[in-house]
C-alpha cells in the first residue's frame, strides 16, 4: 500500500501520479498529529484594539494590536538602581508570533495603519529588532482561550516581568533610558510625547508584520 500525488492540468484533470516518499508521508502524519494536539479554538468578541490575528500550523498563531498611551506599573532589578513605580508608557504595538513576543511604540493614540511607523520600545529587556526576553514572569495561561484573554495573558507576560539589561548596544531612546525612567515615574504627569525621546525604527512599518 502507498500513497500517490497527482498534478491537476488547466482544465482540472488528474493527470499522472506518482509515489510520495516515505519522508514526506511522515512529515504529513506529523503535521497532522501536531496540529490536532495543539488546535488553536479561539472565540468571543473581536476587541476593538485587535489588529490581525493569523492560525499557523502546529496549533500556533500569530496575534497584532495597540494599545494606547497610560500609566503601568514598572519592575527593575537591583542591578539597575532604578526605582520600581508607575509611569506612562508610549502607545504600543504588541506582536506575537507562535511563542515569541515584540513590542514597539508609536508617537501617536491613534488606531495605526500599515503605513503607521513604528518607534523603538523604551524599554530594557527588548533588542533594536522588539524582540522581548521574557523573564521573571510567571503566568498562568487562560483556561478560556478568547483573544482577550491571550492579549490580556502576554501583556501580563511582558508589565510583570523584571526589567533586567538593556538588550541591544545603545540606548532605545535618543538619550539615556536610564536617566527617563526615574523623571517618569516621580512626575505623574509627564508623558512620553512631552519627552520627545522616541526613536523610529529605518523603514519598518505595520505592513512588515502584517
Amino acid at each position: 500500500m502507498y500513497l500517490e500525488s497527482h498534478a491537476v492540468d488547466e482544465e482540472g484533470r488528474i493527470l499522472e501520479g506518482k509515489p510520495l516518499k516515505q519522508e514526506t508521508i511522515q512529515g504529513m502524519v506529523e503535521v497532522l498529529f501536531d496540529e490536532r494536539r495543539n488546535a488553536v479554538n479561539i472565540g468571543g468578541l473581536l476587541p476593538p484594539n485587535l489588529l490581525a490575528f493569523d492560525r499557523l500550523p502546529g496549533g500556533h498563531y500569530k496575534m497584532i494590536w495597540y494599545r494606547p498611551a497610560e500609566r503601568r506599573n514598572l519592575f527593575f532589578a537591583p542591578q539597575l538602581r532604578l526605582k520600581s513605580g508607575q509611569a506612562w508608557v508610549p502607545p504600543m504595538v504588541y506582536a506575537v508570533e507562535r511563542r515569541g513576543l515584540n513590542v514597539y511604540a508609536l508617537l501617536k493614540d491613534d488606531r495605526p495603519t500599515d503605513k503607521t511607523k513604528l518607534c523603538h520600545a523604551p524599554f530594557h529587556n527588548v533588542n533594536t529588532a522588539g524582540e522581548v526576553c521574557l523573564g521573571s514572569a510567571k503566568v498562568k495561561k487562560p483556561e478560556t482561550k478568547t483573544y482577550l484573554s491571550l492579549m490580556e495573558y502576554w501583556e501580563t507576560m511582558f508589565w510583570k516581568s523584571e526589567f533586567t539589561h538593556l538588550a541591544g548596544q545603545e540606548s532605545p531612546t535618543k538619550t539615556n533610558l536610564n536617566l527617563l525612567w526615574p523623571r517618569l515615574i516621580k512626575d505623574k504627569k509627564l508623558t512620553w510625547a512631552q519627552l520627545d525621546e522616541l526613536k523610529p525604527i529605518k523603514a519598518l512599518t505595520l505592513k512588515h508584520f502584517l
